[in-house]
């Protein structure tokens, strides 16, 4: 591994521990804002190690928390700049393309940002398994060691809030 690549690690491991950090807040300003420091070092992360698309389609991610951040809950607007940010991570996707493992995080963070957008933590954390999955054998892919701590974290705790949240409402 170079030096380079070792750096890369280290963010993609800061990013992982911002991530545990979000899921302890308790507004969505400040998951969102805890997050988006969690994708800047993501970022930093996947230019290190040459996932150019993971760069690109995490870059769009940070505006996309940038916009949720500011937008109201429950606005009519929250779904448009969900389809209209998963269109954009399309586009991008497509200039950023390094191969069909390009597509596993194309579908998986444009499906994210239009589950997000719906604003229903529930469904959230199903689609959690599916995009997580995806975002994990990328990270496999281009030995995101950080990249893949982070989406087994995310599938684990999306289990534990959807096991949690289910016997909540059955009492």
């Amino acid at each position: 591994m170079t030096v380079p690549e070792i750096i890369g690690q280290v963010f993609g491991i800061l990013s992982t521990v911002m991530t545990c950090i979000s899921y302890q807040c308790n507004t969505k300003q400040r998951i969102l804002a805890v997050q988006s420091l969690s994708v800047v070092f993501i970022c930093i992360n996947y230019a290190l190690l040459g996932a150019t698309a993971g760069l690109v389609l995490n870059i769009v991610c940070l505006v996309r928390n940038v916009i949720f951040y500011f937008q109201k809950e429950g606005s009519r607007f929250q779904l448009i700049s969900g389809c209209l940010l998963a269109i954009a991570l399309g586009v991008c996707g497509v200039f950023s393309w390094q191969g069909p493992i390009s597509l596993l995080m194309i579908v998986a963070l444009a499906a994210n940002t239009v589950v997000l957008s719906f604003g229903k933590p529930q469904l959230l954390r199903i689609s959690i398994f599916f995009t997580s999955t995806l975002v994990l054998i990328y990270n496999v892919y281009f030995l995101s060691i950080g990249g893949i701590l982070n989406e087994c974290v995310a599938i684990l705790s999306a289990a534990v809030g959807l096991i949690r949240f289910y016997k909540k409402k059955e009492r």
